[in-house]
């Protein structure tokens, strides 16, 4: 899969898996909703953020949610 070049989108990918509490925090949902709408205008960095976020095994079911949404 092709790196994440853009600081601003690796970050937001960084925070979005932070996930050592039982409960997705906010942060992480606001950073997927943030990467979401970099894809939407058309951030091939975000993209790829969200294609590896999607296919992780162990992300909490709130944020695949969020994630499908």
């Amino acid at each position: 899969m092709n790196e994440i070049r853009d600081n601003r989108i690796f970050a937001l990918y960084r925070l979005a898996l932070q996930g050592e509490a039982a409960a997705a925090s906010v942060n992480q949902k606001r950073a997927i909703e943030q990467l979401k709408n970099c894809a939407l205008k058309g951030n091939l960095d975000a993209d790829v953020a969200l294609h590896r976020l999607k296919h992780l095994p162990d992300i909490h079911p709130f944020l695949k949610e969020v994630l499908a949404t």
